[in-house]
């Protein structure tokens, strides 16, 4: 079957991108395909990320779960205050330094971690379909490799 000259141009083109702008391409795709799934379960994925990070994690300071999610303080802020309201999560004075206020998953936030795996799990599906598990497990190294990169390269820059 022939591509039509629109195909072909967009190909081209797509061929020219930066690695940077395919991977920020498809970030955007899965970004707006997981906040359909998280919709099921009245979560943002900022929300569903908190809820996995509290549910493998335990208790953290608002400051340690900001750096784990790479948040900005105003963003941890207004998401944990809607998730308090909302009674996904607590907060509670630190046992030793009152000034700090632990976060940790309410029985609805608890409840949840399940839908929130299974949205990850439908996401993986998704996002590896056509793949060997040679080439996942290949793709998920090479993911965690970026990242470290991108980890190494920020520690550096702040020297």
């Amino acid at each position: 079957m022939q591509k039509g000259k629109g195909e072909q141009e967009m190909q081209c083109k797509m061929d020219e991108i930066p690695l940077m702008g395919i991977m920020g391409i498809a970030l955007h795709q899965m970004i707006n395909t997981a906040k359909g799934m998280y919709k099921e379960f009245d979560l943002n994925r900022s929300q569903a990320a908190i809820l996995f990070t509290l549910h493998r994690r335990g208790t953290m300071s608002q400051r340690e779960l900001a750096e784990e999610l790479n948040m900005t303080a105003p963003s941890i802020t207004s998401a944990i205050q809607k998730m308090e309201r909302e009674e996904y999560i607590t907060r509670s004075p630190d046992k030793w330094d009152q000034r700090v206020m632990r976060l940790a998953l309410a029985e609805r936030g608890k409840a949840c971690i399940q839908s929130v795996k299974e949205v990850g799990s439908r996401m993986d599906e998704v996002i590896l379909s056509g793949m060997s598990l040679e080439e996942k497990l290949l793709f998920r190294r090479l993911m965690l490799q970026v990242k470290d990169n991108l980890e190494n390269y920020e520690r550096k820059e702040k020297v």
